[in-house]
């Protein structure tokens, strides 16, 4: 089950006072993390259905690259729950929402690089937070300065973010095989995008596709 679906499923969620949602957000802003997510589009061919919701009782959304975009979720021990736009006390912006959770993230979660079986690297972070690396700056830094190279990455799953040293054009391929691999039958998918992380520039772009 989606995290998405298992917040609509909720329905005693949109009952709840504005009051208890403030206290809600208060109680748990120390584990408020950023969340990763795929936002469908027409063309989108993963069979997958989007629920929109507007106004105050949509997902708060900082759009990202592609289709990817970051929701914000609270980790309550046995399950996440997604924010809401109605859950953002109003004397918090969404840029300081984002930096809390990133804060948060960066100072609970472990990542630990290891090598693949193709000859790249993936990050392993428990499961639940591997694609929210994208939102800490420092590490992809450090990250293409370990490896002493701009970065080829792909995101395929929540769980799974691999990448290469962009110069090496035979890893390359093994990834985007990977990648069309892990499509075939895969769980918890994200993106048939292929990123790059420019270490001089500190940006992100796409740079190719997987079919």
């Amino acid at each position: 089950m989606s995290l998405l679906n298992k917040l609509f499923k909720k329905s005693s969620q949109g009952d709840k006072p504005e009051a208890q949602d403030k206290s809600l957000f208060e109680t748990h802003r120390a584990k408020i993390y950023p969340w990763v997510k795929m936002f469908f589009t027409s063309d989108d061919d993963s069979g997958s259905t989007t629920i929109k919701l507007v106004g105050e009782e949509s997902p708060i959304i900082k759009e990202w690259l592609g289709d990817l975009g970051i929701l914000y979720v609270v980790d309550m021990g046995d399950m996440f729950d997604v924010l809401l736009e109605r859950d953002l006390p109003k004397d918090m912006t969404k840029d300081e929402l984002h930096q809390l959770a990133i804060e948060n993230l960066d100072r609970d979660i472990e990542f630990k690089l290891h090598e693949t079986n193709f000859g790249g690297y993936g990050l392993i972070a428990g499961g639940n937070h591997e694609a929210g690396s994208i939102c800490l700056p420092g590490m992809w830094d450090w990250l293409s300065e370990h490896l002493n190279d701009d970065l080829i990455v792909a995101i395929p799953a929540k769980d799974l973010v691999i990448m290469v040293p962009a110069s090496d054009t035979d890893k390359i391929s093994n990834l985007k095989i990977f990648v069309h691999e892990i499509f075939k039958n895969g769980e918890k998918l994200l993106t048939r995008n292929i990123f790059k992380f420019d270490r001089n520039e500190k940006s992100w772009e796409i740079v190719d596709r997987i079919n």
